[in-house]
């Protein structure tokens, strides 16, 4: 007889999700009991609060309302956890250090097949310091607060702006450009990918390689070519921006959040 196995999945993107249920029905050793699928941080924690643990939750790391990693510290999670990440590599060397196991998205099969197997291995063995290991991962990956302000250049001075005053910002010509709600524009000393670090996910969404937008500056979304969004922001933009077809169900959950 199959052994079951009762699953938790905390994901916000229809095509992982169903990705996941294809390859764990694949998995011919044992059989899958999916309990729930969440989309956000606030629905995982209440649901982990009043319902019995799972055996095993797999997990995304970017959440329609912010890092999954903040669950951790709102609610005691007594079962292992398998992410699901496209995190860069400071991350993915922080899973590694503290021994939690993950997979890179788009999820390779016999990845995850290798992940299950490790999980069934040392499910009667679990180390006692897992919680530990967790929390240690949530404090290193998710800051405490998040940037407030900007020191910038202006001639021959140096402004302080106020992160509510940003309406986005993106690459021109190998720079990063911060520009404001009125329109003024200044040249940053950042990489795009730090500030979406820095910056508050519930505030700030990146909506491609080259633009980082704040929720106020959005005041219209399309759909557009090929299952993709157009957004329409104020100040405008130079160039059209746009929402790849991955990531719209994501934006729009966002969105709507």
């Amino acid at each position: 007889m199959k052994e079951m196995i009762k699953v938790l999945i905390v994901e916000d993107e229809d095509a992982a999700v169903n990705r996941l249920h294809k390859e764990l029905s694949a998995l011919t050793d044992v059989h899958f009991e999916i309990l729930q699928v969440l989309a956000s941080v606030r629905d995982t924690v209440s649901w982990l609060k009043s319902e019995s643990a799972p055996d095993l939750i797999l997990m995304d790391i970017h959440l329609t309302d912010g890092l999954s990693l903040e669950i951790f510290k709102a609610v005691e999670v007594t079962c292992p956890v398998i992410f699901t990440t496209a995190y860069d590599e400071y991350a993915l060397q922080a899973f590694k250090v503290n021994s939690v196991d993950y997979l890179l998205k788009p999820i390779d099969p016999e990845e995850l097949s290798q992940a299950i197997d490790k999980f069934l291995q040392r499910r009667e063995k679990q180390p006692e310091n897992y919680l530990q290991q967790l929390s240690q991962l949530a404090e290193q990956l998710s800051p405490s607060t998040y940037r407030s302000s900007f020191l910038v250049n202006y001639r021959q001075k140096m402004l302080l702006l106020d992160v509510n005053e940003v309406a986005y910002f993106y690459i021109k010509e190998r720079g990063v450009f911060l520009k404001k709600r009125d329109g003024q524009e200044y040249l940053l000393e950042f990489f795009l990918d730090d500030l979406e670090k820095q910056l508050d996910p519930r505030n700030f969404y990146r909506a491609n390689r080259q633009f980082l937008v704040a929720r106020h500056a959005i005041k219209e979304i399309e759909a557009y070519f090929n299952g993709r969004l157009l957004i329409n922001v104020e100040p405008a933009f130079s160039t059209t921006v746009t929402i790849s077809k991955e990531k719209a169900t994501h934006f729009k959950r966002w969105a709507d959040y």
